[in-house]
This record gives structure tokens, C-alpha cells and sequence, in this order.
């Protein structure tokens, strides 16, 4: 079975306000692209876990990703991941990631 990103509801909820933005920002074309790109990382982070980087000084110690200017937040399962935060990189990393 191929590993899979499984993506929280909050997550979801992170590339609905991207798209959002981005295709406010630079239209519906660049809004596709991008978030396409965010959903091929996720997919290349679950058949390879290990091009994250563990991040032991953040709650709950998640594996982490930067894509764009997006940083993936994700945590091991079994045999997938799940991909619990998509935010910005200038955000408040711990005090979005505590409300997980």
C-alpha cells in the first residue's frame, strides 16, 4: 500500500485561506499552481518522511517541511502521515501548533 498524507480538518482549513489569498493576490491560475504544489509535497513527504526535519522545540515535537513560503507541519503514523498545519513562515510557529 503507498503511504498517504492524510490532512487534518485544521490543515484544511490552512489551504482554504491560502488559496484564498493567493488567488486574491496573484489570480485563479497562480492559486491552482501553488496549492498543487503544497498537495505534491505532502504527497512526496508520505513515501519519504524523512526530508522533514524533526522539530523537538515546538508542542508535540511535529516533523516540519518548507514549501514556498509555507512550511508543512506533519507527525509519523504507521505507514502515512498526517499533515496537521500548513502556515505561513513568518507565523508564530509554537503558538499555532500549541492549539493542536
Amino acid at each position: 500500500m503507498t503511504p498517504q498524507a492524510i490532512i487534518s480538518l485544521q490543515a484544511e482549513e490552512d489551504l482554504g485561506d491560502i488559496g484564498a489569498y493567493t488567488e486574491e493576490q496573484w489570480g485563479k491560475r497562480q492559486c491552482q499552481k501553488y496549492i498543487a504544489q503544497l498537495i505534491n509535497r505532502m504527497n512526496r513527504l508520505a513515501k519519504n518522511p524523512a526530508l522533514g526535519r524533526l522539530r523537538h522545540e515546538l508542542p508535540q515535537a511535529p516533523y516540519s517541511y518548507h514549501e514556498g513560503r509555507h512550511v508543512i507541519f506533519y507527525r509519523l503514523l504507521d505507514e502515512n502521515i498526517e499533515v496537521i498545519r500548513v502556515l505561513h513562515d513568518s507565523m508564530d510557529f509554537p503558538r499555532h501548533l500549541q492549539q493542536n
